[in-house]
């Protein structure tokens, strides 16, 4: 008897099931990763509600002037006018910029190109110091910093030779959500003795935000998910709701495809965990012109992506989105979204994710 009918109708339902499954396998993973969100500062002992936004996420909660001095008892060991300042990660970057204060050293990967427009328009010229996952302390020394301020996930551990190079501080970098971010700029602007004109920064940021998120309640992204993942030749990773853009989709009221109580902020992804997620927008941030996307484009399982159905897989910079974070950043990202959502006809042209040649 010929068994070919049989088989040209189990080989789709075992392809179904072999998705259910992983999809299934790959949220509850995601379940049991809850983890608690990470302070600010190793040492510090702060609650967990300082680093929480409010429950109508209208507003961002800050920090209290006395939780700034607990987390940073010792004001004092900092020069009041720091003249040669070094950061060892993006984020503080901008903090420092915000402030009309210019490094003079930048752990930048040895990429000038990966700092910002909006950064390098107020830069007026500095000494990369390497790598920000292993800077150069020789470097760094050379340029007689008064301050350094550096990521605790990355640094701590040389934390004491950065002190003795120069009065260090070390805080909140990699991995920190929307809100920590802002949190972290206080505390930058603390070090510095310059509270008054951070708080007045941020009050701006704020309420231009405000005004943006508004806006974004009447597209069509309000009623959609929406993933921002990074792509390269070795992988992609999901920005999970616990990450920087991921948190901040969250703040703008738009809905993530993965669960809110996953802890990881960056999630090393398959293209069956993607197809599991399934957003109905997908932002894709390319470190690579060759990357495993163009790779999955050639699998069956690639065309059944709700945002390539629907023709909304946007490219998008990834020095926006992954490493320049900072208040600048989130009005550029928002922005984009608001772009994006505006403008129906540009998903198959310009904001299209690009092909690898």
């Amino acid at each position: 008897m010929n068994q070919r009918p049989k088989l040209t109708l189990i080989l789709p339902l075992l392809v179904i099931v072999l998705i259910v499954v992983g999809g299934i396998v790959f949220i509850m993973n995601q379940k049991n990763n809850v983890a608690t969100t990470p302070s600010l500062n190793a040492d510090n002992g702060t609650s967990a509600a300082a680093v929480t936004e409010s429950s109508d996420k209208n507003n961002v909660l800050l920090l209290t002037d006395e939780e700034i001095k607990a987390r940073l008892p010792n004001l004092s060991d900092y020069l009041q006018d720091p003249k040669r300042i070094v950061v060892l990660e993006y984020s503080f970057l901008g903090d420092a910029l915000v402030l009309g204060l210019n490094p003079v050293g930048i752990a930048d990967d040895n990429k000038p190109d990966s700092i910002i427009p909006e950064f390098n328009q107020q830069l007026s010229g500095y000494t990369s110091v390497g790598s920000r996952y292993q800077p150069s302390l020789e470097a760094i020394a050379d340029l007689k910093p008064d301050l350094i301020i550096a990521d605790d996930e990355r640094h701590t551990v040389i934390a004491d030779e950065l002190n003795r190079i120069a009065p260090s501080v070390v805080l909140k970098s990699r991995g920190e959500s929307y809100v920590e971010n802002i949190q972290t700029a206080q505390l930058v602007g603390h070090i510095v003795h310059q509270d008054q004109k951070m708080s007045q920064v941020i009050n701006t940021h704020l309420e231009k935000m405000a005004d943006l998120k508004s806006q974004l309640a009447t597209t069509p992204l309000a009623n959609h998910s929406v993933q921002f993942a990074i792509i390269s030749d070795k992988g992609m990773w999901l920005h999970g709701p616990s990450s920087y853009a991921g948190s901040l989709l969250n703040h703008l009221n738009i809905k993530s495809p993965i669960p809110e109580q996953t802890g990881e902020a960056y999630i090393a992804t398959s293209l069956e965990q993607l197809l599991a997620a399934n957003p109905d927008w997908l932002l894709i941030g390319r470190y690579n012109d060759h990357t495993i996307y163009d790779e999955w484009k050639s699998s069956p399982l690639f065309n059944q992506l709700t945002a390539v159905k629907k023709n909304q897989v946007i490219e998008v910079d990834p020095n926006y989105w992954a490493l320049n974070r900072s208040m600048q950043s989130a009005e550029y990202m928002t922005a984009e979204l608001l772009d994006i959502a505006s403008s129906p006809g540009k998903e198959g042209s310009s904001l299209s994710l690009k092909e690898s040649n």
